[in-house]
């Protein structure tokens, strides 16, 4: 990405949309986890905390991936131009 300031919406707009509600999903899940072993009540709230920890997951790992691809320093290949050289004068 040329522009760092793009970036930097794109992973901070992840961050609040993905990872928040991420965390959000993982506290919760666990809540219901540990209440369910210990309070009688229906078996299905480890059903429902088991997923709520699998969103929590997924949700946490997109802002991750995002803030990797779009950061990370791409290595020019064979067809690239470099910007900085000047362009030769044709022979």
């Amino acid at each position: 990405m040329e522009n760092k300031n793009i970036g930097i919406a794109i992973t901070v707009v992840a961050v609040l949309l993905c990872g928040l509600p991420g965390l959000l999903s993982l506290c919760a899940g666990g809540i219901v986890a540990i209440n369910s072993l210990f309070l009688e009540g229906p078996r299905n709230d480890l059903s429902l905390s088991f997923t709520l920890l699998c969103i929590g997951l997924i949700f946490l790992v997109i802002p991750i991936v995002a803030g990797i691809l779009i950061f990370r320093k791409r290595t020019p290949t064979k067809g690239d131009i470099p910007t900085d050289e000047p362009i030769p004068p044709p022979s």
